[in-house]
This record gives structure tokens, sequence and C-alpha cells, in this order.
């Protein structure tokens, strides 16, 4: 169905005019480009607005954190104060004598922390947890309590790994909400071990009223976090959903382990929203802001709603220039249209004229040259044709040569035979059949037997014309490659040449020349047909080369070869270890009809 619908719409496009296929095209090209332009406008004016939003609010929100948490520098010191203490320090390092000195020691150690207690405000308790007092009894005033009651809270194992922690403490402000805030810091005996831990809890209400006063905290949600990604409070609670933090634990460690202040835009739930993070202050608590972008970008919607009542105008007013366009566009194919139509009658008298456009000037040049030429073409088709005929009269003339050719050798055959002169009679039928072969019907590649045949006879009539001994002798490994296509007449010019120039000096024996014919199979290459012809003749003369060959015979098997077979192929001369000469003809195997023809239609 929809390639049906799609064949349908191409079809419809195929018959449309050239004009109104223009005018779509312009008027969805603008469509297009104003649409980009708009898009990149808004992207960019929204890119740029978000960018300096975002780096006002975080100026503004590092602000609000180095504000807010300056008072939490005294609980630092405090808690610095307490470890460095040497009562402290001497009391849990050094092991009780007794019971009673271990009551007694506590009770310093706790005077020591409900001193610091009074001192700071703000600060909910101050308690130190120890394993050195577990054989006395607990007293309610106590502030010394045993490491077991701390071992199964959540932030122990971070404990392990750090000096001090900032840590949220469940409360009895309800259900997972962080009431209070504690701080726990090793505390060190004099060879460096842990003796126990300092935990000091903070008033969640008393570090809210820290940020009542700042501006920042007016806009989204801010959530109190540490370096580690811990949520300890909200600072605005009311904001966000039900009082709930926008940001899931998980996330907030990913974001704010490295420290770093900058903003991101999160999206989550549907909606999109700008978080901030401030830089650490100086008890490694940071602000992190999350504001919906919504509210942010409210101005910009406005300017984008603008940009594209602009862009439709614009659009409206391209469509009207679209239209004048076009129509003076098409005025001069109009034209066009017509004077081909009167040349497809045959008039030649069709022209077209200048126009304004350089690119129809030269359509209107090309149109009448084309026209001039067709004049021409006509005139040169009409003497063409009359050419024609005068040589098929011709060929048939020349087709009646060769057979009379063969009727006067026949002739002259009977007449030697009437007279008995059978030598005479024997070399004419030879240079018969060499006839036939070498015209071959006009063919340029023949059967290799019929090639062989044709070298025989050569052979026959130069053993009854010449004073010399020959001795011609073939080796066929494969009968199958007789029926292989070769060029004809390659292998007489060079039996010749053997003759010629290989002829030996009286009452060294005969000449010998040997036919050697193989299909040669290379692994990883085209198989191959390799003709090899040996003589034991004079050789060729020292320092001899391809390039240095005369001989017209032999040039004209080079290059036929190289033209009907291509550039791997050709003829290889060279002398033998023993004597004589060794040419080597290389060739394509080519079996049947079709493959002649293509090899010819490639080559030619």
């Amino acid at each position: 169905m929809q390639k049906r619908m799609l064949g349908t719409w191409l079809l419809r496009i195929r018959r449309s005019k050239l004009s109104t296929l223009m005018a779509a095209s312009i008027i969805t090209f603008n469509l297009i480009f104003l649409g980009f332009i708009v898009l990149l406008a808004y992207r960019t004016f929204s890119d740029v607005t978000f960018r300096e939003i975002s780096t006002t609010r975080l100026a503004l929100l590092n602000e609000s954190t180095k504000r807010g948490f300056d008072f939490m520098t005294n609980v630092s010191g405090t808690a610095y104060s307490i470890a460095a203490n040497k009562s402290v320090i001497e009391g849990l390092e050094n092991t009780p004598a007794s019971k009673y000195q271990m009551i007694s020691r506590r009770r310093e150690i706790t005077e020591i922390l409900q001193h610091s207690l009074v001192l700071n405000e703000g600060v909910s308790s101050i308690e130190i947890y120890s394993d050195l007092f577990s054989g006395v009894p607990q007293s309610s005033t106590d502030l010394v309590f045993p490491v077991s009651s701390i071992k199964n809270e959540s932030w122990y194992p971070q404990l392990k790994q750090a000096d001090s922690l900032w840590v949220p403490l469940e409360g009895s402000g309800g259900e997972d909400e962080p009431y209070l805030i504690g701080h726990i810091q090793h505390l060190f005996g004099n060879e460096g071990k842990t003796i126990g831990y300092l935990y000091i809890r903070l008033s969640a209400d008393d570090i809210l009223k820290q940020f009542k006063d700042i501006p920042a905290v007016l806009d989204g949600q801010i959530h109190l976090v540490d370096t580690s990604g811990n949520l300890l409070l909200l600072v605005n609670k009311e904001s966000g959903s039900a009082g709930k933090a926008v940001l899931e634990a998980d996330w907030l460690y990913q974001h704010t382990y490295e420290g770093n202040e900058g903003y991101e835009l999160l999206k989550k739930d549907g909606q999109s929203y700008l978080v901030l993070f401030s830089r650490p202050s100086t008890i490694s608590w940071r602000l992190v802001q999350v504001i919906p972008t919504r509210e942010l970008l409210q101005e910009v919607r406005k300017a984008d709603r603008q940009v594209i009542g602009i862009g439709l105008l614009c659009l409206l007013l391209s469509a009207l220039l679209a239209y004048f366009f076009i129509r003076n566009m098409i005025r001069p194919v109009r034209r066009l249209i017509q004077e081909m139509r009167k040349l497809e009658r045959g008039d030649f008298r069709a022209s077209m004229s200048e126009s304004l456009t350089e690119e129809y000037t030269q359509m209107s040049y090309g149109f009448n040259h084309m026209v001039n030429r067709l004049q021409e073409l006509v005139q040169s088709e009409r003497e063409a044709s009359a050419a024609k005929r005068e040589a098929q009269a011709g060929l048939l003339e020349a087709q009646i040569k060769p057979h009379f050719l063969y009727n006067t050798l026949d002739m002259i055959h009977w007449k030697a035979m009437d007279y008995d002169a059978q030598d005479i009679s024997y070399m004419i039928t030879q240079l018969g059949k060499m006839l036939r072969i070498g015209l071959s019907g006009g063919r340029m590649l023949i059967r290799l037997r019929d090639e062989l045949e044709h070298a025989r006879c050569y052979v026959s009539i130069q053993q009854e014309r010449l004073p010399i001994a020959i001795e011609y002798t073939e080796s066929i490994a494969d009968p199958a490659v007789r029926s292989y296509f070769i060029p004809k007449v390659i292998l007489q010019p060079l039996i010749e040449n053997s003759i010629i120039h290989g002829s030996r000096e009286p009452g060294s024996g005969p000449l010998q020349i040997h036919l050697e014919v193989r299909e040669m199979k290379t692994p990883g290459s085209q198989p191959y047909l390799q003709i090899m012809l040996l003589d034991n003749g004079r050789g060729l003369a020292e320092g001899w080369s391809m390039e240095q060959v005369s001989g017209i015979g032999t040039r004209n098997v080079m290059s036929r070869i190289q033209l009907y077979c291509g550039e791997p192929y050709g003829l290889y001369l060279a002398n033998r270890p023993e004597r004589g000469v060794a040419a080597m003809i290389t060739l394509p195997i080519i079996e049947t009809e079709e493959q002649l023809e293509r090899l010819l239609r490639d080559q030619l």
C-alpha cells in the first residue's frame, strides 16, 4: 500500500509543470530555511539567556553559601579545641588502674564537654565515644559512651575513611526528615592512633536561621549537602513537591563528589530543572539549588513567538516574490518548447532569440547550434548513404577475387598433374590451404588446429623449395587445446625467422624446429595458453633485445597479440642454453565463441 502511494505521488511529480515544481521548491526551501533561522535564533537566545541567568544565580548561591556557613566555623573550632585538650587526650589514652579511677576520669571528661556546650550557642550536645570505660555502669549525666552505640549508624563506615565527618541525623522532625546535624571527629592519641570519637550535634533550626535573610533561597529548592553528596537537609523544605527533595541521593553523589562549582540542566518526571552547585564552604558543606526552567525562560518564550510571527510574514513575502520570479524564468522555457516542436515536425527554421540572463542566452545559442548541426548531419547522412551503396558494390566485387585466385590455383594444380609434376602440384595444394586459412573469411582469431595446419603447409612448401633439411615436430600436452581460439598467422612468421636466420652451416645436420603447446595454470592467477617454438639454429646476436626487433613479421605478431588479447600477453624471444632460439607466446584461454566475442568487444 505504501509503495503504491509513493508511486502515485512520484507520478504526479513527473506530470507537474515546471512552474508548479519551482514554486513548491522555493516555498519549501524558504519554509525550511526560515524554520531553521527561527529555531537557531531561539536556541541561541535561549542558550545565551540561560547561561547568563545560570552564571548570575551561581554567583548569588556562592555568596549565600559563604554568608550562611560562617557561623559553622565556630563548631569546627570547638571540635579542634576539644581534640587538642591535653586532659581529654590523657584521660582517653591511659588505661585507669581501677573502676573508681574509670568513673572519676569519665566524670572529668564529661565536665569538660559540658563546659564547652555552655560556651557554644546552637550546639545541642557534645559527646565522646570510647571503649575505655566499658567496665563501669553508665549514668544519665555522662557524656562519654561506648563505641558500640554508634557502630550501627549508616555513616559509621565513612568515618573509618575520614578524620572528620558532617552527617544528617534522624530526629523527631518527622519520618525520614533530618532534624539534627552531626559533626564527628577522630580523637588521636600521642602515638597517632584513634582513641575515641568526638560527636557534636547541631540543631537544624539554628542552621536554617542563617539563611532566612538570603534572597537566593526564595526561588526553587535548596539542598544542603556535604562534599560526599549526602543530603543533610532542605533549607526551604516548603518548595518542591510536598516538601520532598527533587534530587535523589545517587544523583547528588555523582554530581557533587568532585566539589567544583557549576550548573547543569536536569530532566525529571517530564520537567526540566536548572541545578546550581555552590562552592564548598570552609566546613566542606555546599548548597545545591534546583529551579524549574519554565520559571526562568518565560520572557524567552515571548520573544520566540515574536520571531515566529516575523518568520511567517517573511514567508508570505517570499511566496509573492517567488511567483514573479518563476513567471519570468518560465517564459523562455515555454518559448523553447514551442521551437522544439517545430523542429520535431522537420522545420529547420526554428530558432531562439537571446535572453537577458546568461544561462538562457547560452541555451538559445546551444539550441540554434543544434539546429544547424542537425541540418549538417542530415546532409552528411544522405552523402553517407550514397557512399555506403558504393562500398557494398565494391565489397561484392572484392569477394570475387579470392574465389578467382582459388580457382586459378586449382587449375595450375591439375595442369601440373597432367605433366606428372608431383612436387609442383603438392606445393600449389599447400599454398591454397595457407591462403584459405590465412583469409579465414575475414576472422581475426581462428582455432589452434587451423593455425597448426597453416604452419605445416608453410613448412612443407619450404621443405620442397629449400635445399637444406628441415625437421618439424609438434608436441601438444592436451588435445583439448586444439579447439582454443588464437590470433591467426602468428606461427608462420616465427618459423620463417627460424629458417631464414637460423640456417645451419653445411654438414652440421638438419634444422630442427619443435613446437610445444600447453595450458599453464599458476596458483593465484588466471590460466593461460603457452606456445613454445624451439630451433637449433645459430641463435640471436649477442646483446640482442626485444626493443631491437626490426623484422616486419615479428613486430606484426607482437602488435596483433597486444591488440587482440591485451597487455599481459605477448611474444618473448631468447637464446637457448644449448643452441638456437626459444620463442614463447602467451595467450588467454578462449574456448567458446561467446568468450571470443566478449574479448573482441573489450579489447577493440
